[in-house]
């Protein structure tokens, strides 16, 4: 199955999420900006250490599925 990022990732992200990271520069909404392998490694850290979002740590399946769409190149 390929991932992308308007089907698969970037409903991962609620409202909040988008406007909280918007303030440190971090476009989790804006593929243009997540599909930057870099970018998406920095976001990759903090989701799959637990540190984002900040309420709850995502399930392993939601880091799971972050991880395939960089390994396959973050495509759009």
């Amino acid at each position: 199955m390929a991932l992308s990022f308007a089907t698969d990732i970037r409903p991962l992200f609620r409202a909040g999420d988008v406007a909280c990271m918007k303030h440190a520069g971090i476009a989790l909404d804006e593929a243009a900006w997540m599909c930057v392998p870099a970018n998406a490694a920095l976001v990759y850290g903090a989701v799959s250490t637990g540190k984002m979002p900040p309420d709850a740590p995502w399930a392993a399946a939601k880091v799971a599925i972050f991880k395939q769409w960089m390994d396959a190149g973050c495509p759009a």
